[in-house]
């Protein structure tokens, strides 16, 4: 072997271990710093209320077509009317109507149905965006093609009367290629006017992801880009694989924190937490964990540490409504409207 060779090999081999060490530098220290929120009481030590009447909830696909999903049976006037009660009751200022998924030339398979108009006309004030999403692993999103199509997509549920675009493909990855330019070209197309809006990752520890983390969190740098094209930012506060209630607690609050703090530095834009409200949850949530009631104390205490960020904090998101029952938007109330314990 050279010494070129040589010098070549101990050099890999002395940037392997800096990597491993950085790697377990960076484990050992998110850990502490997760154990260290833990200990610092994740719990509200308040009843100070956050609540703002501007959350947001996600609602089924049938609120599209006018039909339900399974059984193809008309949406009734009651189930219109309960929504409408709900909505105004909770507060309920953002409404993402699910019209996707989206496929791979930009379109959407169905057509809307005339229930549509009459919830777009409702008069509680609710803003309806219009939710699209995807599968990143079917569709490329730095296509040219199939952002054209996208737009054109986006353009007409706009002339529908939706008041804004509310994206949500998944998995994204930290500086996922696309992402941004998607979110640019967007503004571009729709104007200062149509509210932009998008379904988020969890964020790092602290806001750091390094490159094997970055399939599972953003960095707060992917974040802060993002958060520069779009008027709305919401995390997906569920489906952590945490299985403790403390945990939970202490990493929801963390997420709000970090969120706030970076929206802080673009005026206007707005920061929602969405909270969970199913009884059955994946493999990565429990729902005895991952609930209504959990989710509204850990954003309350991640706002009484941080604050609101001179307004950037809007509220919380329920996900979601077809699954969301009466105890649900019971403890809805008294965790978060009332800032009860």
């Amino acid at each position: 072997m050279t010494a070129r060779k040589t010098r070549n090999t101990e050099r890999g081999r002395f940037l392997r271990r800096l990597l491993r060490w950085m790697a377990t530098a960076f484990v050992v220290g998110a850990v502490a710093a997760f154990v260290f929120y833990i200990v610092w009481e994740p719990r509200p030590e308040t009843e100070e209320r956050f609540d703002r009447q501007l959350n947001g909830v996600w609602v089924g696909h049938k609120w599209y077509t006018g039909v339900s999903v399974r059984g193809e049976e008309p949406v009734t006037d009651l189930e219109l009317e309960a929504l409408a009660a709900t909505i105004a009751r909770h507060g309920l200022r953002y409404v993402y109507v699910h019209v996707g998924p989206v496929l791979s030339d930009g379109t959407i398979a169905d057509e809307p149905g005339p229930l549509l108009g009459r919830l777009l006309e409702d008069d509680s004030g609710a803003a309806c965006l219009a939710w699209l999403g995807g599968l990143t692993g079917t569709i490329d999103l730095a296509d040219p093609l199939w952002r054209a199509g996208f737009l054109e997509t986006c353009e007409g549920m706009v002339a529908l009367g939706f008041d804004g675009i509310h994206l949500n493909f998944e998995p994204l990855h930290n500086h996922h290629d696309g992402y941004i330019e998607l979110l640019a070209a967007l503004r571009a197309q729709l104007g200062p006017d149509v509210l932009i809006s998008h379904a988020t990752h969890r964020s790092a520890p602290l806001g750091l992801s390094l490159v094997f983390l970055d399939r599972h969190f953003w960095s707060g740098s992917f974040y802060r880009r993002a958060m520069a094209h779009a008027d709305q930012t919401v995390l997906m506060g569920y489906d952590t694989g945490l299985g403790t209630t403390e945990s939970y607690l202490a990493f929801i609050g963390h997420q709000t924190r970090l969120l706030v703090r970076w929206a802080s530095a673009f005026p206007g834009h707005q920061v929602l937490i969405g909270i969970p409200s199913y009884e059955e949850g994946g493999p990565a949530s429990d729902p005895l964990v991952e609930n209504i009631a959990n989710g509204a104390l850990a954003v309350r205490r991640g706002l009484e540490r941080e604050g609101t960020g001179n307004g950037a904090f809007a509220g919380v998101a329920v996900y979601a409504n077809w699954v969301t029952d009466e105890q649900d938007w019971a403890d809805f109330r008294r965790y978060w409207m009332e800032g009860s314990e």
